[in-house]
């Protein structure tokens, strides 16, 4: 059902969108037909919509906040007249997208992926700043496939496998999103390219590599940081996840996480038992810092901690470990499950896994045993981090 109103400042206003949702509402003002606001969460665009040689165009005219009702309609009605002598403004349109820059299109998919939600797009964002500045100011049409292909072995030299990979999967969606919702006539250079050969990861913390870890986490100046990680490692929670902990989800009394369906990977709201030490650190913070917005607040825009990429640099050189990464936490508490005999699928639920194979088992699995799990497993990671020298560790003392 096409929804019609005549337009005011006041009813643009008045016209709301669910996050991830958008709507679309048309002018009932003869003069401007076709005249339409796109509205999301974040945006209310102008365009004109009429049907063009056969197939629907959509004219963008621009923002709401930037273009006047009035400046919307005689623009929809010089479009009509330009429909009528022949014309295709939609076309004219695509031929200039096709001048555009990389850095253009970029943003244009930007905008479409916060409004639909993206949860990667942090991650997307910042793989573009650090590794497509070659080709941002390049025109599509001038980006080939031998770019993308330089690119990309340039980029796994420099930053491994996985990174290139990651990125050659960025440029082949941005391109596509172009090709396929903005109608740009040209192949997309980022196909048929083919990505590295990427190993599964293995790396975990072991039993004896704990009493350093630990002795160099509690050297550590920074609470926050100290206590992220500790989270991390006690909860398996994913970096997203535990980066933008709010205190909202967190029910202390039943001592449980719940990450909301629009933060999960897999759109579904999951439920993280909390142990005993995690419990504690968290009770800490609140009795020291309140319990109001993010557990891990920071001054940045997105208002939690960013990943801490150099105080994460220093604790390892501290502990004198090689090769771990903050994902590796995860790992590490699913392999002290497993060393303690919880089944895969237990494991598989604490951490928000989800396959064919195991969803009917999962699903008549309760919370005990995810809870046993994790708490066998965090009495078994403080027990092997005291093993050196429980004394000098400050931070376990905190939680034991």
């Amino acid at each position: 059902m096409t929804t019609k109103i005549h337009f005011t400042k006041r009813a643009l206003a008045s016209i709301q969108a669910e996050p991830g949702k958008r709507i679309t509402v048309y002018d009932t003002d003869p003069s401007a037909k076709g005249l339409c606001v796109r509205v999301s969460s974040i945006s209310k665009v102008f365009y004109v919509v009429r049907k063009i040689g056969g197939r629907v165009e959509w004219v963008k005219l621009g923002d709401v906040d930037t273009v006047p009702i009035e400046e919307a309609r005689k623009r929809a009605a010089e479009i009509a007249l330009k429909i009528t002598a022949g014309e295709n403004p939609a076309e004219e349109k695509r031929t200039r997208r096709e001048e555009w820059t990389f850095a253009d299109l970029f943003q244009r998919w930007t905008e479409e992926a916060r409004i639909k939600g993206k949860r990667s797009l942090g991650n997307d964002e910042a793989n573009y700043r650090l590794h497509l500045g070659t080709i941002a100011n390049k025109k599509l049409s001038a980006i080939t496939r031998n770019h993308v292909r330089s690119l990309h072995a340039a980029i796994g030299e420099k930053s491994g496998k996985y990174q290139a990979n990651r990125v050659l999967a960025l440029i082949r969606a941005v391109f596509n999103f172009g090709i396929n919702q903005l109608d740009l006539r040209m192949e997309n250079p980022a196909v048929k390219i083919t990505p590295f050969k990427e190993e599964s990861r293995e790396r975990r913390l072991h039993p004896d590599e704990m009493p350093r870890f630990f002795e160099a986490l509690a050297s550590e100046p920074n609470d926050t940081m100290r206590d992220y990680v500790l989270l991390s490692l006690l909860t398996g929670g994913r970096r997203s996840n535990v980066l933008a902990m709010h205190w909202q989800d967190i029910n202390l009394g039943e001592a449980l996480w719940t990450i909301p369906a629009s933060a999960s990977k897999n759109g579904r709201s999951m439920a993280v038992p909390l142990s005993s030490a995690a419990m504690q650190i968290l009770k800490e913070r609140a009795e020291k810092y309140g319990q109001q917005g993010y557990v891990f607040p920071g001054p940045g825009k997105t208002g939690h901690l960013v990943e801490p990429k150099g105080a994460w640099k220093r604790l390892l050189q501290r502990a004198g470990l090689e090769d771990l990464r903050l994902h590796d936490l995860r790992r590490s508490l699913a392999s002290f499950q497993i060393d303690l005999g919880v089944s895969l699928a237990v494991v598989g639920k604490v951490l928000g896994h989800q396959s064919q194979q195991t969803t009917a088992i999962y699903a008549r699995l309760g919370m005990d045993p995810q809870r046993e799990a994790v708490e066998k497993a965090g009495a078994a990671i403080l027990e092997a981090a005291k093993r050196k020298d429980p004394g000098k560790i400050s931070v376990i003392r905190r939680i034991k």
